[in-house]
């Protein structure tokens, strides 16, 4: 009986200091925030900011915080990983799990990171019962600077390493009217997400019916180092013939290693168009060679072709200047069945090219937004539409039926109206 009450009296005498040193042992926690580098900060830099969570228990569960906006600067997570330390503050070691965050500076002068909102949980010891934590990080200031040489209002990132590749296609040769241009742009920089490399200036012009497509973008992180790399593309089409001058696009960006602000050009492209071989028909008799004794004759035979159109004209009346009717009726006729069979075909280019073509019998190479316009029908501006993402798409898709349709009821009303005739525009169908 003794030794039980002494045994008792033991496990009682261990069990009540364990006991208090629990309670004694509360667990605590905090949050830091500081940057790697407060020197030679540069506009479109990369800075890496740390953001802290401490505690002074053994784990934690359910970390969260809410990234604020930065004016003049982008603050955002390219990287998933945390870093695991300890700390030790005042004589205790502390737990700390590092989020290593990024911000882009846009512009020069004093920069300020407003507080970020943290909660987390974290226990004091296996089996304990979880504390939660709410926290806002102190105000961060840093000083940006703008690169040597740049203008106010340039954009420029920042950054060790460059990489542009561009393609034109097609790479040259005739271009005419229904051809397609692409212009592709493919830009690598290290240390900088590609969501921040600025998208292609946009050149438009009357006649190219311009189509910028979505970038492609990709960040790759190795062993904790960025790479940003984005695919830009832009289609023209060209609906128009004429001259055009594609300008060329600089991009710059600064070096801090070297302290040196670099350029790469991408030429411009000067596209002399032809109108298709289907909308000139019959080749152009000026080309052909000039005969012996020509230059001589030509003259005589000016005047006697303008008494013969004199006479014409008081014989017949007014004729269409260099097709007569039957020939313009026929030309629209072929240049129709051309544009059917490309509808039925569900081919979006030759359907594309075959409309100029059909087009042109009108008199007048009128832009398919020109004829949507006059014409006045909302389902022949939807069908179009279609055509044009098509051409720049999936072509693969692509149905030529409903067009078609629309197309042959306007051109019934065309026939109906008596548009054929020589005219330099298409008269509004719902006047």
């Amino acid at each position: 009986m003794t030794k039980f009450f002494l045994k008792t009296i033991f496990l009682t005498g261990l069990l009540f200091p364990l006991t208090g040193m629990t309670q004694e042992n509360t667990v605590k926690a905090d949050v830091g925030i500081s940057i790697q580098k407060n020197q030679g900060i540069w506009t479109g830099q990369q800075v890496t900011v740390n953001l802290d969570l401490k505690t002074s228990g053994i784990s934690f569960s359910d970390s969260h915080f809410d990234l604020p906006e930065v004016p003049g600067a982008f603050l955002i997570r390219t990287d998933t990983t945390t870093i695991k330390s300890t700390e030790n503050i005042g004589g205790e070691t502390w737990q700390v799990i590092r989020y290593p965050l990024a911000l882009y500076p846009e512009k020069a002068g004093q920069l300020e990171i407003p507080p970020i909102a943290v909660r987390f949980s974290a226990s004091a010891g296996i089996g304990e019962n979880e504390r939660a934590f709410e926290f806002q990080t102190k105000v961060l200031q840093l000083t940006v600077k703008s690169p040597p040489g740049v203008q106010p209002g340039d954009l420029v990132i920042t950054t060790t390493s460059f990489e542009l590749d561009h393609d034109w296609q097609p790479v040259s040769g005739t271009a005419f009217t229904g051809d397609a241009l692409t212009l592709t742009v493919t830009r690598r920089a290290k240390n900088i997400s590609a969501m921040l490399l600025p998208p292609l200036p946009v050149y438009r012009a009357k006649g190219l019916a311009t189509y910028p497509q979505a970038p492609q973008i990709n960040d790759k992180t190795n062993r904790g180092d960025l790479t940003g790399e984005r695919i830009d593309s832009i289609i023209w089409v060209i609906e128009k013939p004429g001259t055009y001058d594609i300008p060329g696009i600089r991009f710059q960006w600064w070096d801090p290693d070297k302290q040196k602000l670099k350029q790469q050009i991408i030429p411009g492209r000067r596209l002399d168009i032809l109108p298709s071989p289907r909308d000139s028909g019959a080749a152009d008799s000026g080309d052909q060679p000039e005969l012996p004794g020509q230059g001589y004759w030509w003259p005589l035979v000016a005047i006697f072709t303008a008494f013969v159109a004199v006479f014409l004209w008081f014989r017949f009346g007014s004729m269409r200047p260099g097709k007569t009717p039957e020939q313009t009726v026929d030309t629209e006729k072929s240049t129709f069945a051309t544009l059917r069979k490309a509808c039925k075909r569900n081919q979006p280019v030759q359907t594309h090219s075959a409309m100029h073509a059909w087009l042109a019998s009108y008199s007048r190479a009128l832009t398919l937004s020109e004829f949507a316009r006059a014409c006045d029908d909302l389902q022949l501006t939807t069908e179009l539409q279609y055509l044009q993402e098509a051409l720049v798409s999936s072509p693969g898709t692509w149905s030529g039926a409903e067009l078609l349709g629309a197309l042959q009821r306007i051109r019934h009303k065309l026939n109906g109206q008596k548009i054929v005739q020589s005219k330099v525009h298409l008269a509004p169908l719902n006047p």
